[in-house]
């Protein structure tokens, strides 16, 4: 535990500093502690997590959402209301995937509401970015807004939190998109760029390469809302470049749909080549991926 404490220390002190490779370093080291405690001494809910996450990349659909709800039935009898809205986020992610919404959503909000009772902004922002992207799914851009505003409000100052805020903000210029707001997607799009290329060190991260991919799909859209089909092809291709790096089953959910995306674009612009590899390769992926049929393509959160 004391080298644990150790590693985030050092993280802190080396992102104030701007010292971001040293911060990158402090990260991984803290990570590796942790799997490496996890796998010594796994507890009842570390197996189940295992075990879902197992079922997960074998596509094994029905069966890691027994495992989760197991998981959630097993959060429920604590008063850790943070690890309970993790547990209610997972759920709700399988049911996104599969294409339950309206499932997903009620439980995305039960998370945000388990989340505002922990009293932990990072857990809140995600629960809130949770709620928010399931209201996309459903076509509520206004309230998909309204909770991503939120999102971004409720992030503490300071350099510790700009990658955070960086994907915040980043979601939000995407509900901007939605809602029409493009001068205000575009304000965010440029804030949310100045974040990232701040700490360039740590983009080899998950977590900042899902919010580098969001950052160039949503660009792709606000350049077609434009009408500027070529620089809207040429920003979601980035979008999937990003995604490629991403191998876990939600990562590769969300390359198809983007692949999706830019096949559309393509065909708009008249690049029909480019349109029906994209295509084809998205379609391969949603079959391997073993997904319904009638699954419907989701917004991004992954």
């Amino acid at each position: 535990m004391k080298r644990f404490e150790t590693a985030i220390n050092s993280w802190a002190d080396a992102t104030l500093a701007d010292k971001t490779e040293e911060a990158n370093a402090a990260v991984m080291e803290a990570f590796f502690m942790a799997a490496e405690e996890a796998i010594k001494n796994p507890t009842p809910s570390i197996l189940l997590h295992q075990e879902a996450e197992d079922l997960e990349c074998k596509a094994c659909w029905a069966e890691a959402e027994v495992v989760r709800r197991k998981i959630l039935n097993l959060k429920e009898t604590s008063e850790n209301f943070g690890i309970l809205a993790k547990a209610q986020m997972d759920l709700c992610g399988l049911l996104r995937l599969l294409g339950r919404l309206e499932e997903a959503s009620q439980f995305a909000s039960a998370a945000t509401t388990s989340a505002r009772r922990a009293e932990l902004f990072p857990v809140l922002v995600m629960a809130l970015e949770c709620e928010s992207w399931c209201a996309l799914d459903q076509g509520d851009f206004q309230r998909a807004l309204a909770l991503a505003s939120e999102a971004v409000q409720v992030i503490e100052p300071g350099k510790l939190f700009d990658s955070m805020r960086a994907k915040a903000v980043t979601h939000r210029a995407r509900c901007w998109v939605a809602c029409g707001e493009l001068s205000n997607a575009e304000s965010d799009l440029t804030t949310s760029w100045e974040l990232l290329h701040g700490h360039s060190a740590t983009q080899a991260l998950p977590g900042p390469i899902v919010t580098l991919a969001n950052w160039w799909d949503t660009k792709g859209q606000l350049e077609l809302r434009h009408g500027r089909r070529e620089s809207a092809q040429a920003a979601v291709a980035r979008a999937v470049e990003y995604r490629r790096e991403l191998d876990s089953p939600y990562g590769l959910f969300a390359l198809a749909r983007i692949l999706n995306q830019l096949g559309e674009i393509s065909r708009a612009a008249g690049d029909l080549e480019a349109a029906d590899k994209a295509l084809e390769e998205a379609k391969s992926i949603r079959l391997n991926l073993n997904l319904p049929s009638d699954s419907p393509s989701t917004s991004n959160a992954w």
